[in-house]
């Protein structure tokens, strides 16, 4: 049975679109629309060309409009007017980093680090982007950097720990998560992967390390799924189907947990009729789901229903050519 599991980055990419949306203006009247924000900015400009800050907001503005063209157009055009600003280059490598161009965004986080030695923030993007391309020996020295410039920070201490976790240390990745951890206990993202960690290597602190990030986050869908995965795959099948449910109450359209109560029910349980439910609603939320629509023909196989397992083999392999368990099922149930 193919049990799925979404892993997922925790990092929250160093808050690289750390931009308002304040929209400028009131309406004024029903018949008087709003003045935007890009266009009272560009009133200002008019009143000023000289003042480079309004020419960074107003490419903040546009970056937040996904309008990357315009966001770089004034974004370098305020470096032209201010260009020994560190923060100026900061905002550069968000647009770089929208655009996806990464080796553009790490030229402005070094020119930044250039300006300002002592400025966390560029190492802490720079760590991460380190991160994100798995260079994971500079990601590591620039996390080192920034511990070293302000030691209170948990961030670093978490791409630490990510960055050891990558690399397959589980040793240094639990001590730098428990790190960050200890710079701010209410750290949800370390909690999660302390808990997926244990959860690998079926240790049963996994509970507790999701049970935390579910005190923080009670609606977090991951730490839900990985809890009631962890359930599952120690067999404590009662939990298991508690902890779904509740995902399922935070989003009813998780065709991945569906899926899983029909393992449950399939596997545990020999509650047939229960898996079918699951079963097809994982494949009606993702029609492409094929191992949801083999094991509800399995379902049926074993309720003695041939002709609708027969059905559903067939579908599958429609989806998944020569999926060798629909191809199994079919000889198996041939001549029945």
């Amino acid at each position: 049975m193919n049990i799925r599991i979404k892993t997922f980055l925790v990092i929250s990419l160093f808050g690289i679109m750390m931009v308002s949306c304040n929209q400028q203006g009131d309406k004024k009247s029903d018949d008087q629309q709003p003045v935007s924000e890009i266009d009272d900015l560009s009133m200002m400009i008019t009143e000023d060309s000289t003042d480079a800050s309004l020419f960074e907001q107003r490419a903040i503005a546009y970056l937040n409009e996904k309008n990357h063209n315009m966001a770089m157009r004034d974004m370098l055009y305020a470096i032209q007017l201010d260009p020994d600003n560190a923060a100026y280059m900061l905002t550069l490598s968000d647009i770089y980093l929208s655009m996806g161009l990464m080796e553009n965004c790490m030229e402005s986080l070094d020119r930044a680090l250039e300006l300002d030695p002592d400025n966390v923030e560029s190492m802490l993007k720079l760590a991460e982007i380190n991160l994100i391309m798995r260079k994971h020996k500079e990601a590591l020295e620039y996390a080192e950097m920034a511990i070293e410039a302000d030691k209170s920070n948990p961030l670093p201490y978490f791409i630490k720990g990510f960055t050891y976790e990558e690399a397959g240390d589980t040793v240094g990745a639990i001590k730098n998560y428990l790190e960050a951890i200890d710079k701010n206990q209410s750290y949800y993202d370390a909690y999660v992967q302390l808990g997926l960690i244990y959860s690998t290597a079926n240790n049963p602190l996994a509970i507790d390390y999701f049970n935390n990030a579910l005190k923080l986050d009670p609606q977090s869908v991951e730490a839900l799924y990985a809890l009631g995965l962890f359930y599952q795959q120690i067999e404590d099948v009662e939990n298991a189907i508690t902890i779904y449910k509740r995902l399922l109450v935070v989003d009813p359209q998780n065709a991945y947990c569906h899926y899983n109560l029909g393992y449950v029910n399939l596997v545990f349980l020999k509650n047939f009729e229960e898996a079918v439910i699951h079963f097809d609603r994982a494949a009606q939320l993702k029609p492409d789901y094929f191992e949801a629509l083999f094991n509800k023909g399995y379902c049926y196989e074993l309720l003695g229903e041939i002709e609708k397992a027969r059905e559903l083999y067939k579908e599958v392999l429609k989806i998944q050519v020569n999926y060798p368990r629909a191809v199994e099922g079919l000889n198996r149930i041939q001549g029945k």
